[in-house]
Formats: C-alpha cells, sequence, structure tokens
C-alpha cells in the first residue's frame, strides 16, 4: 500500500510540474519574442543603414578619385578669370590665355592677338605650361622659320630650343600650329586654322 501511495504520489509531482512547465512555457516565449522583437528590429536598421553608408561612401571615393584622373583643364572657362588676365581668358601659372575657334592664317592670328595686348603662343616650360598637353586640335603658335638660316624662331625673337617643343614637318610652310603634348606641326602660313593668344603675368 505504501508504494502504491509513494507511485501516485510521484505521479502526481510529475503531473504538476508537466502543468507548470506548460504554463510557464508559453509565457517564457512570450516575453522572449517581445524582448527579441525590439532588437532584432533594431538591428535590422543599424544593418541596413550601415549597408547605405558603405554604399554611399564608395560612390563619393569612385567619383572624387574619377575627378582626380580625368580631371582636363578647360579651355574657355568664363569663371577661370582670375589676377590681371582679362575676363573670359583662362590663368594658369603666371600666363593668361585664349582659346579663339574662328579660322584664320597666321597673320590674321597674329594680328588679333596684337590688338589684345598679347602673342600667338609660346612654350616656355614643358612643366609650367603642362596643361596645353590636352589640347586636341590644330591651333596657330606664335614660332616662325627664318627665311635666312632656316632656323626656328618666336614672336619675340628667341630661338627655339629642343626642350621647348618638337617640330614635325608634315607640311611645306615656314609657320607652325600647335598639335598636342609639345609637338608642333609644319603648315603654310596662310592655311586658316584656330589659334591660340597668350600674356604672360610675369
Amino acid at each position: 500500500m505504501n508504494k502504491v501511495h509513494n507511485y501516485n504520489l510521484k505521479l502526481a509531482k510529475h503531473n504538476t510540474s508537466t502543468q507548470w512547465q506548460k504554463q510557464r512555457s508559453p509565457l517564457i516565449t512570450s516575453k522572449y519574442t517581445e524582448n527579441s522583437s525590439p532588437y532584432f528590429l533594431c538591428r535590422s536598421i543599424a544593418i541596413a543603414l550601415g549597408i547605405h553608408f558603405i554604399i554611399m561612401v564608395t560612390i563619393l571615393s569612385a567619383i572624387f578619385i574619377n575627378s582626380l584622373f580625368n580631371q582636363e583643364v578647360p579651355i574657355s572657362l568664363k569663371e577661370s578669370y582670375c589676377g590681371p588676365c582679362p575676363k573670359n581668358w583662362v590663368c594658369y601659372r603666371n600666363n593668361c590665355y585664349q582659346f579663339f575657334n574662328e579660322s584664320k592664317n597666321w597673320y590674321e592670328s597674329q594680328a588679333s592677338c596684337i590688338s589684345q595686348n598679347s602673342s600667338l603662343l609660346k612654350i616656355y616650360s614643358r612643366v609650367d605650361q603642362d596643361f596645353l598637353k590636352l589640347v586636341k586640335s590644330y591651333h596657330w603658335m606664335g614660332l616662325v622659320q627664318m627665311s635666312t638660316n632656316g632656323s626656328w624662331q618666336w614672336e619675340d625673337g628667341t630661338i627655339l630650343s629642343p626642350n621647348q617643343l618638337t617640330v614635325i614637318e608634315m607640311q611645306k610652310g615656314t609657320c607652325v600650329v600647335y598639335g598636342s603634348s609639345f609637338k608642333g606641326y609644319t603648315e603654310n602660313c596662310s592655311t586658316p586654322y584656330m589659334y591660340i593668344c597668350m600674356r604672360r603675368i610675369a
């Protein structure tokens, strides 16, 4: 009889424990869900913001790097006025430049530059005038061949030195058009081309 009584007592305790766990289980699950839901939401928002931030930084970095490597000096920038340069001229390293899109022969181009207190383009230094390597079309410059000895001379009377410009003979002519990358090409002086006027600041 004692054994039966003990067995019934153990069975009753087990049933009570099981019922208590069943009653407790939804409460724990509910509390866990309630507590984890805001945490999960916050974590999701934080991850989304983090991804958005990384994407924005990547895009801005790409734009910045692209602008550095593809930076070209504008040829006719209205807002490039600086110092004593005339308005609408390009100011670069103590020189003023104006790129004219109208086509004239060498003599007309020279006269146009003189009328604006300037001369046709002269290369003084490849370092100080490095932006000129970006020029893609032909322009008259202030370099002519002397009929007396065949040497190349700038408008101001100085002789062309090899470190200033490479002259390539293309046409029979005594005037030079500037191409790009510090190369000049011989041309008949009466041929119409665009031209570059230049004024030294200092």
